[in-house]
């Protein structure tokens, strides 16, 4: 058996990753504390030429520090130079780019990172992401009105056109994105190694959770006025939220629909300058602030939204034809919220490069803090992050 020494100090959170690598490998170490100038570090430094820490040596023979470990194992090397080479494990592939999710911003991105011939994965559990909690999309340029489906397929196959991994289906669990090599863990075990990292894991609707909800949406059920507004011309439309985002929808809705209601659990939160325009507004808007939505009636769309008074529990059936929910959005950006810089709704904070803070971890869509969280902008926010990490490499090197 191969003598292993890490070389540390207490502290390091460097050290304590690559004890933890040689831990759940299940490979036996001996550790040394190496503060500066002690005897200790002096024989670190004879044999590593190195005064930094962690060191790893095995057998007299300097393997490196963290970085390096992560090099070796995500090649294989490291099992061979440890000894194990009957359990070595089959060699990982290096990505240039790693892209978690799959939405416009993340297929976006892959289009571009593989037309500049870098190595490209794309980890994400669904194809599609928000967008596919939308019917029809009528301001995506090109397109007077497609279907979501459709334009998703687009994304998809021009993604594949250019031969990028797709790893579909896989839910990502834990990533380590402090070090040059970044690693993505999945649900299944299986790791995988890149250069860069870019972010693209959206968000979703803050849902109402009430029945109805998941059967009927996008069959009059919506959670984007901008996007489907258009589509209630002459209906009557129910919608639900107090903040600014339901104020606008209202005012989106205004010239369109036939007859409109605003539900909320709260009274109004919104800006008072957008209160004072819905409250004009002719035909006036039902406003039930102090309501809470119970059920969405409907079998394959919308016919009603069932409220309850929060005064004094009456029930009552608002007969209309479309929903749309403006109760906030949520980040997905759990993953990261210890590693990275967020905002006060949970968003990760990226500079006009779609920078994290963090060297070679680029984020974009609607899981960022950038506003207006609409397709157009999350395919160009894509677009960026992509190019940035390809000049990031570029000048890496």
């Amino acid at each position: 058996m191969k003598n292993i020494v890490v070389y540390t100090v207490t502290g390091c959170p460097y050290c304590e990753q690559v004890k933890n690598l040689l831990k759940s490998k299940n490979i036996e170490f001996s550790e040394i504390e190496a503060k500066p100038q002690t005897e200790a570090w002096n024989e670190m430094f004879r044999l590593t030429g190195s005064a930094a820490v962690p060191q790893v040596v095995v057998d007299g023979e300097p393997l490196g520090g963290y970085m390096d470990i992560l090099f070796m194992e995500a090649s294989g090397v490291l099992y061979e130079k440890l000894g194990l080479t009957e359990s070595v494990p089959e060699r990982h592939e290096m990505y240039d780019v790693i892209i978690i999710g799959a939405g416009p911003a993340g297929l976006s991105a892959a289009i571009y990172t593989a037309r500049k011939m870098m190595k490209t994965l794309v980890v994400t559990k669904n194809i599609g992401g928000q967008v596919t909690w939308t019917y029809d999309i009528e301001n995506y340029p090109g397109f007077s009105q497609v279907n979501a489906s459709e334009l998703i397929q687009k994304f998809k196959e021009h993604v594949e056109k250019y031969g990028v991994h797709l790893e579909v289906g896989k839910e990502v669990i834990s990533t380590d994105i402090a070090s040059r090599v970044k690693r993505v863990h999945l649900e299944d075990g299986r790791i995988f190694y890149a250069k860069t990292l870019i972010i693209a894991t959206g968000s979703r609707h803050r849902p109402l959770n009430i029945p109805g909800e998941q059967k009927l949406a996008g069959r009059g059920l919506s959670y984007c006025s901008t996007c489907d507004a258009p589509l209630y011309a002459g209906a009557s439309v129910a919608v639900v939220g107090g903040g600014n985002s339901a104020l606008e929808a209202i005012l989106d809705l205004a010239p369109i629909a036939k007859k409109l209601y605003l539900v909320s659990i709260t009274p109004l939160t919104g800006d008072p300058v957008l209160q004072n325009k819905i409250k004009t507004l002719k035909p006036p808007v039902e406003i039930l602030t102090k309501h809470k939505p119970v059920e969405i009636i409907g079998d394959n769309e919308v016919e009603g939204l069932v409220v309850e008074s929060l005064d004094d529990g009456k029930v009552r059936k608002l007969d209309v034809e479309g929903i749309f929910v403006e109760i906030g959005l949520l980040p997905n950006s759990a993953l990261f919220v210890d590693v990275l810089a967020t905002n006060e709704r949970g968003e990760i904070v990226v500079d006009e490069l779609c920078r994290t803070g963090v060297a070679g971890v680029f984020a974009c869509g609607d899981v960022t803090s950038v506003p207006y969280k609409q397709i157009v902008v999350a395919a160009g926010e894509g677009a960026k992050a992509a190019l940035s990490a390809y000049y990031y490499l570029l000048n890496r090197r």
